[in-house]
């Protein structure tokens, strides 16, 4: 395969992984409720993400290294405000 068509796939790919953030972090943003949202799962995957950025710097695959850079963003903003929510609830 051509390297142009892997790296647009990687590219369209990543896209749709980190917009899928999107909407999550609108809804936690606005209404500020984050009570559903899993602390651990958003831990494990800034770990993942994390290490996929690791990976893409080892093969120079910048779709890898872009959109998990922005995945790590967009996980970390939402796990620091479902933090945000456990400190106002007990604080209650």
């Amino acid at each position: 395969m051509q390297t142009w068509w892997l790296t647009t796939l990687g590219l369209v790919a990543g896209l749709c992984t980190s917009l899928s953030f999107v909407p999550q972090v609108l809804k936690a943003w606005r209404e500020g409720d984050t009570e559903a949202i899993s602390k651990r799962m958003y831990v494990a995957s800034l770990i993942a993400y994390g290490l996929w950025i690791v990976h893409g710097l080892m093969i120079t695959s910048v779709p890898i290294m872009l959109f998990n850079a922005v995945n790590v963003v967009l996980a970390g903003l939402i796990l620091v405000l479902k933090l945000r929510g456990l400190k106002a609830a007990q604080g209650r």
